[in-house]
């Protein structure tokens, strides 16, 4: 058994793009796991991460949500409150996030212990927190 404590884990910030929310690796294999990986997402006011991928299936618990949370998951955007998951397929271009005021606490499981930041749909420099329409069919 191993305690692992989160403020003395790795946070992510992105002051490149001040329009996503921080991200801590919680639990991954250099905290001692051996099959899955745990991040932290909090944010403050508007903000999302960006559109991407993973190789493996994700699953995206919302814990608390205060404003309105969204979650894209490949062309369907749904609303996400307080006490939601999601499951993102592997593969499936995703982003979750909050417009406007509030906060967003929300915990991604991916079953890799080596998992790494997803896929970018778009390079860093090339994304804002505005989200481009979902593709319409015909």
């Amino acid at each position: 058994m191993k305690v692992i404590y989160h403020q003395d884990r790795p946070l992510l910030e992105f002051p490149d793009e001040p329009w996503r929310p921080t991200l801590r690796m919680a639990v991954n294999r250099s905290a001692g796991a051996n099959s899955v990986s745990v991040w932290l997402n909090d944010a403050e006011g508007q903000k999302r991460a960006p559109l991407h991928w993973h190789d493996v299936e994700e699953v995206l618990v919302f814990l608390e949500v205060e404003g309105d949370g969204f979650v894209r998951v490949g062309e369907e955007e749904h609303k996400v409150e307080t006490q939601t998951s999601v499951v993102v397929p592997p593969g499936t271009v995703h982003c979750f996030g909050l417009r406007g005021r509030g906060s967003l606490k929300a915990i991604s499981v991916l079953p890799d212990a080596d998992a790494v930041l997803g896929h970018r749909v778009f390079e860093k420099g090339n994304e804002s927190f505005d989200l481009p329409p979902p593709k319409k069919d015909g």
